[in-house]
This record gives C-alpha cells, structure tokens and sequence, in this order.
C-alpha cells in the first residue's frame, strides 16, 4: 500500500497540471487531443476531420502509466511516461509511448506531449 500511495504522490503532480494531451500517429496520419478540463478525446485525420468523444477519463494504472477511458469502461489509449514515445516517421522523441486502441489510427502506437512535458528532437 505505502508503494502505491509514493507512486500516485509522484506522479499525481505531473498529471495534474497536464491539461492536454497531444498524440501524433502515422499510417494513417492522425492526431490525438485529450483535453482533461472537457473531458473529451478528439481525433484529427490529416484532410481536418475530426471525431470527438465525450465523457473520458484519465485514469492512472501505475507509475508513468495511464488510461484513457471512454464512459462505457473501453480504454482508448494507454499512455507510458517512458520518454520514447515516436510518431514513427520523424526523429521527435515524445515523453509518452501511446498504443491506441480504436479504429481512429488502426490500433496504431505513437508518440505524445503535453502542455508541460514536450517532445524533444527535430
């Protein structure tokens, strides 16, 4: 119990102030915004259409891992804070690996920054 409460104690602060979360995808070329305020995950194809869905939670798995689950209890993305997050084209290094799990981005893998923690490379 002592090791569960010292992980959310480390991780909870990150978290918090990560207010949107943005994942890039490739084949096919789709981005990714969780806006924890709204509550929402909005999927971005590369031609501007957008699928927006309500009621999503972060939930946090263990240290450096979350979820992100829609209202019916499916996860639709679980996001590492491992700092080797990529898109897979580009030499960006994202602070999260994500492997989403929708039709979206073909349950592709890709790469995520927030407003605080950003990617880093060219």
């Amino acid at each position: 119990m002592k090791q569960v409460l010292l992980a959310l104690a480390f991780v909870a602060p990150m978290t918090a102030s990560a207010d949107i979360i943005k994942c890039t995808f490739t084949e096919p070329f789709v981005s990714s915004t969780y806006s924890m305020t709204q509550s929402t995950l909005t999927y971005e194809s590369i031609d501007g259409q957008k699928t927006v869905i309500q009621k999503v939670s972060m939930q946090i798995k263990a240290a450096g891992i979350f979820e992100l689950v829609a209202k019916d209890g499916k996860v639709l993305q679980r996001l590492d804070l491992n700092n080797q997050g990529s898109n897979g084209m580009s030499d960006h290094v994202y602070p999260y690996d994500v492997q989403d799990n929708t039709s979206m981005t073909n349950n592709g893998r890709g790469g995520c920054e927030s407003n605080y923690l950003k990617k880093t490379g060219e």
